[in-house]
Order: structure tokens, then sequence, then C-alpha cells
């Protein structure tokens, strides 16, 4: 087939007026050695399609060298004002062609890299990229005379097993069998050889596991042939005298079949996922985009696993990943909307932290910084290194989230809404960022609002309705499926929201023939059709559907192993002490960090001590001047105020600290994190807070109020007060905890403490007399059971020694003649003081049980 002349010159896009001639005449290039082209390669030899923001073209390759620049002198003249006059140059290498950069200010890029020069294969992809601007021009060299080199999962490397060598060691660093990725530890896996004969497979500790068709290996496995190892993002397949290893790194597809959600809310039945089948190849870069509550978000989760459809099935290169998700979930880069960085730190710290909890345990420091150098570069923020997160501008920070998902090398790489929020520069530089780690070899698929950039993208998902695509393809397909004209991918909104109904313009226009076929399916239907339902009958009917989802999921590949053991909850192995320490610090850093919560925090003690010393008596405590002939009120209600400023401190400090972090822990949860040793490491350091402000308190009271001299039950009464007044805010601190665990934001929790705090004042037994049912209810605070504490190690009952008439000298309402009655409550007895402190830890593990329990609810299922 002979090639169509141009209609404009493919060197310089000047119009032509011949079709028939032979060369340009504004630059002068023949026009017998090019073909220029805006949909299809027509050339049955070597090709370069080049894409320009609003134009592509087709130049075919011949035997002699092309320059490419913006200069009007270049071979290949190039529009965009980021590439440089003279930018790179293709030389022909025998069958092939090669590409070398020049000199030029911008470069190639090459799998999300810079090159200088590269011998071309089939199929690569090269840019040229402008950071300043997000803009992109591609070149993408086709040449069916070359072999397209294997992907990576099909291209196995073979390690010979010698059966006379009793063990083969498998691991990052120093091993027979080097598997070069962070998410392998130094020394992961051994394989011995028995006796007998037998092989067996070992994990050496490892913390990202590892897997034998599917199951993770917890104790010695015998291998048989055909076996499918999987650490990371390898798979060994075991063959008796070899080990085949496949690298999937760069090489991950995804294939989802017929995927649909449905939830109950009010006792109505609604789907939001429906019926969605598509096939993402790897190194893709996929937008899914719609109006809100269309899905866009339900169908990113289901297909990274994180909340999974309720019917349908996802492949990741063939096995089943809902399945085998504990094997997969190293390789996963999930960022949500939130930021998933804690925002007082500085974005070096803050990816040091992330870095530790999430690479294997013996990663050293050597290697934790070189991925930090590595990540940083990969977003562009090198330069912001030691900036707080919070001073970042909001596209900044959504890099350095990606970066702390990069530390991990994911190859399937997922986000939610990532240019929310950022003005069309920054989310233009945001998709440009999207791009380079797609080509450096990252599956992308992102959940998007805007449609001005996603051009930058290789497929577009266009989702309306209740969870319904209505379109899977190219973006520029997209314009010519919907019939947009304008170019505005904005206008495909107005054309698939709404009811439709016969006079409705979208349905004269576009879809009548789907809206006739729609009810003569349903004669009978109460309500019409939406225009969703419609367009999704036609995306199913049109070529588009066939050619990039009913043909790609045939060519889907088969999984290396069985999945018929569902994995899905299998989590790392981490220790636990290790994660503790890690997490301790990491708030306590935070705690430093955010200096204007800390100062109010620390000022709350002084502030409330100077306040009680206002009001307190300074022999409230002991009644040693006789002539003021001191009864035992005065003494409870300094113990009361002691009391409740104890369970406040502890309340307060921590009614916020799980809520306000609820993304960050919902993706390390999602990752490794275990709810144990987060929980006391929120522990550990309130509990440090709460120790500094109990001293304060009670060091200011000292200052006015003495307290009795005499020994308490176990130890000093000071120390025994001091004791008394820790536990009640550690108390206190628990049931912060819990109401955190349980509260959607932080200003819910806030709202909860007064409920929390109003039953303390209540049910203390200062106020009010408890009797009848306010007796279990005050069993369920910490203020009566600090009280009856307290009153213990002062022995407030020798208060009833005194004198108890009043200033006249007549006996008060109730009152035995002389003296007044001792309580039960504050019995000076070891028993009673160590069962009321046994009472009040055993209130903190409950609340922190219940905290526990909470969390462990919100987990993901699979």
């Amino acid at each position: 087939m002979a090639p169509v002349k141009p209609s404009v010159c493919p060197f310089c896009q000047t119009p032509l007026a011949r079709t028939d001639a032979r060369f340009c005449p504004s630059c002068g290039h023949s026009l017998l050695a090019a073909t220029a082209s805006s949909t299809t390669i027509i050339s049955s030899g070597p090709v370069l399609h080049i894409t320009e923001p609003g134009s592509t073209r087709d130049v075919v390759l011949g035997l002699q060298p092309l320059t490419i620049g913006r200069a009007p002198d270049n071979d290949i003249v190039l529009q965009s004002r980021f590439v440089s006059g003279h930018h790179a140059r293709i030389e022909p290498v025998g069958q092939g062609h090669r590409i070398v950069d020049v000199g030029s200010r911008n470069g190639l890029l090459f799998a999300g890299r810079r090159i200088t020069e590269r011998e071309l294969a089939d199929g690569d992809v090269l840019r040229i990229g402008d950071p300043a601007t997000g803009n992109f021009v591609s070149l993408t060299y086709h040449n069916p005379a070359l072999v397209k080199a294997p992907a990576l999962h099909e291209a196995p490397s073979r390690f010979p097993l010698d059966p006379n060598d009793p063990e083969i060691t498998i691991g990052r660093v120093g091993c027979d069998i080097i598997l070069d990725n962070p998410q392998v530890s130094r020394f992961h896996a051994q394989i011995d050889r028995a006796p007998s004969g037998t092989v067996v497979l070992r994990d050496m500790g490892s913390t990202n596991g590892t897997f034998v068709n599917g199951q993770r290996v917890t104790a010695p496995v015998v291998l048989k042939p055909g076996d499918v190892i999987q650490i990371g993002a390898f798979k060994l397949v075991y063959n008796i005298t070899s080990l085949d290893r496949y690298d999937q790194r760069g090489a991950l597809r995804i294939d989802a079949r017929n995927l649909s959600r449905v939830v109950t809310r009010n006792g109505v039945q609604r789907a939001i996922l429906h019926d969605v089948s598509l096939s993402i190849e790897p190194r893709e870069f996929v937008a899914i985009v719609g109006g809100s509550g269309t899905g866009k978000s339900t169908l990113l989760k289901a297909l990274c696993g994180y909340a999974p459809a309720d019917q349908g099935q996802v492949l990741v290169n063939g096995d089943d990943f809902y399945r085998n998700f504990g094997a997969y979930r190293s390789v996963l880069g999930y960022v949500p909307q939130d930021d998933i960085l804690h925002r007082p730190l500085p974005v070096q710290r803050a990816l040091e932290y992330a870095a530790r909890l999430r690479l294997p345990a013996d990663t050293t420091d050597q290697e934790v910084a070189a991925r930090i150098d590595r990540v940083l570069e990969d977003v562009e923020m090198t330069a912001h290194r030691d900036k707080p997160i919070d001073a970042l501008s909001g596209g900044q920070r959504k890099r350095v989230s990606i970066g702390a998902e990069l530390l991990a090398d994911p190859s399937l790489f997922f986000l939610d809404e990532p240019t929310s929020g950022l003005d069309p520069g920054l989310e233009k530089k945001m998709m440009y960022t999207l791009r380079r780690l797609a080509d450096s070899g990252r599956t992308v698929i992102l959940v998007t609002h805007a449609t001005a950039n996603i051009t930058q993208c290789d497929h577009v998902i266009f989702m309306a309705g209740n969870g319904r695509m209505v379109f899977f393809g190219p973006p520029d397909e997209a314009l010519r499926f919907f019939q947009v004209t304008s170019g505005d991918f904005a206008d495909i909104y107005t054309k698939i929201e709404g009811i439709a109904s016969p006079d409705h313009p979208v349905v004269r226009q576009d879809v009548r023939a789907e809206y006739e076929a729609w009810q003569a399916a349903h004669p009978q239907a109460a309500s019409p059709p939406t225009l969703a339902e419609l367009w999704e009958i036609r995306y199913r009917q049109s070529p588009f559907y066939q050619q990039y989802v009913v043909n790609r999921l045939a060519a889907a590949p088969t999984g290396l192993h069985s999945t018929n053991n569902s994995v899905g909850q299998t989590r790392q192995r981490i220790s636990s002490w290790r994660q503790f320490r890690l997490l301790s610090q990491r708030y306590f850093d935070l705690m430093l960090q955010d200096r204007r919560n800390l100062t109010i925090l620390l000022l709350q003690a002084p502030i409330i001590a100077l306040l009680l010393m206002l009001v307190a008596r300074s022999d409230a405590l002991t009644g040693v001047q006789a002539q003021d002939l001191i009864q035992r009120s005065e003494a409870k209600k300094v113990l009361f105020m002691l009391a409740i400023v104890s369970v406040w401190f502890g309340i307060i400090n921590a009614a916020r600290e799980i809520t306000k972090e609820q993304a960050v822990y919902q993706r390390e949860r999602l990752v490794n994190l275990q709810i144990v040793p987060y929980l006391l490491s929120k522990v550990a350091v309130l509990s440090l807070l709460i120790l500094i402000q109990t001293l304060v308190l009670v060091g200011m009271i000292l200052l006015k109020v003495a307290f009795p001299t005499e020994t308490g039950i176990l130890l000093p009464t000071l120390s025994e007060t001091f004791i008394t007044l820790l536990l009640s805010a550690g108390a206190g601190m628990a049931l912060g905890l819990a109401i955190s665990a349980v509260s959607v934001t932080p200003d819910r929790a806030i709202s909860l403490v007064p409920f929390a705090l109003i039953p303390q004042i209540l049910f203390a037994g200062l106020i009010f007399t408890i009797e009848g049912l306010a007796t279990p209810l005050s069993w369920l605070t910490i203020s009566r059971w600090s009280m009856d504490a307290l009153g213990a190690s002062l022995d407030l009952n020798r208060l009833c020694h005194l004198p108890n008439t009043d200033d006249q000298g007549s006996i008060p309402a109730g009152c035995t003649p002389g003296f007044l009655e001792t309580e039960a409550a504050f019995s000076h007895d070891p028993l009673h003081l160590v069962g009321r402190w046994v009472i009040l830890v055993g209130y903190a593990v409950v609340c922190l049980l219940i905290a526990g329990w909470v969390l462990q609810r919100r987990d993901r299922r699979v």
C-alpha cells in the first residue's frame, strides 16, 4: 500500500498547497522520506511517531541520519519551546536506529531517566520533557524488522541447582541468588537439600515474607517440580535442576473482569460499581475520571485491593489479586486523598521514618539514605528535603507522599485525587511527575476530576452514573467516541450525567438508538434510564470496547501458580519491639516539632495549679490550725480537684492523637503496621507528658498546701498521692485514646470529651451522694477510684477526730456529737489502696483494648 501524501509538512507543520508536492516550500525538506498521519502508521519500515502538545505525526526513517530540534534547519522540526534548537540525532544502525542527545538543555528521557544515547528497540518511547511547565514531546519508535524484546516476566533467568550443594541462599546482598530490590531482605530465604534428596525451602525471618504457590512460608516447605516461589516482585519456578527467575518489576499488568459492588444504607441497596471490565498493561498511565459520586474511588480501591469488589475478579499477571494479596502487598503503592506523612516533620526525617517502617529491618543506614536520595530525585523534591512538610505547597506535599510510597519501589501505583486542590500549573507538573514514574517501570492508575492534562495518560476511564464505565481507551479516542469537537474533555461530563428522555439533546444527537433499544428491553420500566446507562450500552457495542477491553482481556496471561487458598490477610513479619521503638521515636519527634500544641499542653499544669492555689487553704489536708475547726470537706475538695485535673490531663492529651493521623495510620496499616506497638507508642510518649504535668501540678500545690507528715500506707504520703494522680492521668489517657479511635475527625473527638469528663465530676462522690443507680455508674468513672485512693493515702478519716461543731458551737445535722463519721471509701488500709490502684490500671487496659478493637475493625477485608 502506497503511503498517503501529507496535507502539512511533517517537519515544520506548514500547510501544503499540493498533496503531491515533493518538497516543502517553507523548510525545503523532501516529503518523499516522511509521511504525516494523525491516526495510524502506514509505513512497513521504521517509523518515529511524534506527539507534541496539540499535534501528532509519523516520520518514516530511512538510511540517512536525521536531526531533531526546534531550529528550522533540522530534518525533523519540533515546535515546542522547551526543545533545544538542535536537540538530538537519529542514526541508522544495522536494521535499526540509534538516538543521540547532541547537548540539549532538557535532554532525552527513557524509562523516566535522562540518557545521552540509546540503540532503539521496537516500541521504545522517549520523551523530551519540560519540568517547568509539565509538557512532553513523545517519540515512539516502531520497527517491525526488529524482534521485540520479551517483557521481563516473560524472559526468565535460569539458576542451575547443583545436586551436591547442601544449601542455596536467596537475598538482597551476598547470597547465592541475588534479588536486588528494597522489598527483599538481606538474607531472605534458603533452599536446603536433605540427605534423602528432598529440597526444602525456609524463610529466614524476612520482613515481607516468602510465598510458595500463594501461601506464606511459616515452616519449612518441601518443594515439588513446578512450585512457584514469590519474593516481592520476583517469581522463582522450581524445576528440580534449576530455578527460573521471573522479574516482574515494570512488567505487572492488571486485568479486571465484571467488578461490581453494592452497599446498603438505611435498608436500601445501591450499586456503586456496575460490571466493570478492563485491562491495563505494564508501564501504562491510566486516569479514572468522572463526576462526583460516579464510583471513581470505588473502582480504584477495587483494583488495588484496598476495598475489594463484591463480585468479579482482579488478576495481576494472571494471578488472582484478592486471593494472593499478601504476596503482592509489598509491590503495591497507594496514595490516598489525604497526606500520608506527618506535616510537622521535615521531608528528610519523615521519609527516614517511613523507610525504617517499610523496608526490611536489615536495611543499612547507607541503603536508606540512598533510597531517600533516589525518590527525592524521582519526585523532584531534592531541594526541599530539609523543609517542614507543613511549609510546602499542596503539590509539593503530594510529591513527598508519592516519594514515601516509592521507597519500597512498588510496581503497581494507585493514587486517589493527587491533583485535588492544586492550581492548573501544579496539576500539570504533578501529571508530568506521574508520567515519568510510569515510564520508569510502574503501572500508574489515578483518580482525578481534572481533565486538562489527561492527554499525558495512555488511557482514560470515564465513569458515570452509579459506577458505570462508559469509556476506556486513549484520551483522543474518547473525544471521538463522545463526539466532542471542541477538544475540551470537560464537555464529556455534560453528556454522560442526567436522566434520559426522548427530547433530551444528548439522546436526540448521540444515543437515540440506544434509548430505543433500552425502551424495547424494558417496556414496563417505572423510571427512564440514565444517560450513563445509554453510553455504557453504546460503548460496549463500539469497536473501542472490542479493541481495548475484549481483545486485551483475551490476551491476559495465565498465572504461574494456583490461587485456591486465600492469603489476603497475611501481613509482614515485623519485630514488635523495633516497630514500637520507631513509632515512639517518631511520635516524640512530632511532639517536639509541634511546639505550639506542646506549649499549650505544658502550660495547663502550672495555670491550673495557680488557680487551685488561690482557693485552697494551706491546712486543707492537715487540719492543724485548731482555731479554724477544719472539716473533712475542705480536704475532699482539694483531692477532688487534683483527681479531676489528672483525668483531664490524660483525656485532653490523647483525644486527638489517633484520629488526626487517620490517613497515615490506614496506609501504614495496609503495609505492615501492628496495632499493639502503635497504641503502646502513644502510651509511652503521652505517659512522659503526663508525668511532667503531674510533677508540675503537685510541685506547685506543695508551695501552698501542706501535706500530712505521717507516713502513708505503703510509702510516704506524698509518693502515694503522686502515684495515684499518675495512674488517674494514665487511665484518662487510655480513655482519650479510645475516644480518638472511635472518632472520625479530631473535631468529633473534642466534642466527645465533655461526655467523658462530666461523669467524672458527677459520680466522684463529692458534689452528690452516690446511691441507687448512681452507684454502679460511679464504678465506671476514674475519679471515683482516684478519690478513694487519695483519701486512703491521706487518711481523711483521721479528720473525724476534730470537733464537728460550727462557729456557734452547734452540731451539724447528721453528725455524731463530738466527731464526724468515718467513711469506708477512705480506709487507711494497704489492700484498699492497692485495690484502687489495680482498678485504675485495669480501667486503662480495658480502654486500650477497646481502642485496639475499634482499629482492628477498620482493617481492610479481603
